[in-house]
């Protein structure tokens, strides 16, 4: 990912957007698991599943495991996204771990660019989650911002018609740093 913008301290900002998005899931409520969400024909259940992978993928990688191709049916996806946070925290703080060249779903990349890539995706997602759940979508203006900087120099200048992200949408008057990083992906803040 030549240019791929990283955080000073991607650790730091993966422990902060875990809690938020974590506290976020906490909320959901039996009846909420079949509500839509932003995130093209995805339940507000199986968009926790995906945010309990993210967690379980990256953490596996970094433990040296193999690359997870598919979402496992966790019975539990919030107790889950909590589990493999814990190992994913201790696989991120090993050291070197920042700056070892490792696979990812992207290809061979430093640690310090997955760590930043899991961010990027549990606060893109989290914000997912709040629009779904209509609970405050404002996730870590400062963080919010810092991913969308890191999301553009990943971004800007690829296609993004069929893929995760659709093109840029305009953010609306007074929209929030995470509405306006929601608008940079394609998704109606």
């Amino acid at each position: 990912m030549d240019g791929y913008l990283t955080l000073d301290d991607p650790t730091a900002a993966y422990d902060t957007i875990v809690d938020e998005v974590g506290g976020l899931m906490a909320t959901v409520t039996p009846q909420r698991m079949d509500d839509p969400t932003p995130c093209a024909d995805w339940t507000v259940r199986q968009l926790l599943r995906h945010l309990a992978f993210i967690n379980d993928r990256y953490a596996t990688l970094a433990e040296g495991g193999p690359l997870l191709e598919e979402h496992p049916d966790y019975a539990d996806p919030v107790a889950a996204f909590g589990e493999h946070a814990v190992r994913a925290r201790a696989a991120f703080r090993r050291p070197g771990y920042l700056t070892e060249v490792g696979p990812t779903p992207i290809g061979p990349q430093p640690g310090e660019v997955t760590v930043q890539h899991v961010v990027n995706e549990l606060t893109t997602h989290g914000w997912d989650l709040a629009r779904a759940l209509g609970a405050d979508t404002d996730l870590v203006p400062d963080l919010a911002r810092r991913v969308r900087a890191s999301w553009a120099s990943y971004l800007d200048g690829q296609p993004r018609d069929g893929g995760p992200f659709g093109p840029e949408l305009p953010a609306p008057a007074g929209a929030t740093e995470a509405e306006r990083l929601a608008a940079y992906l394609g998704r109606a803040a």
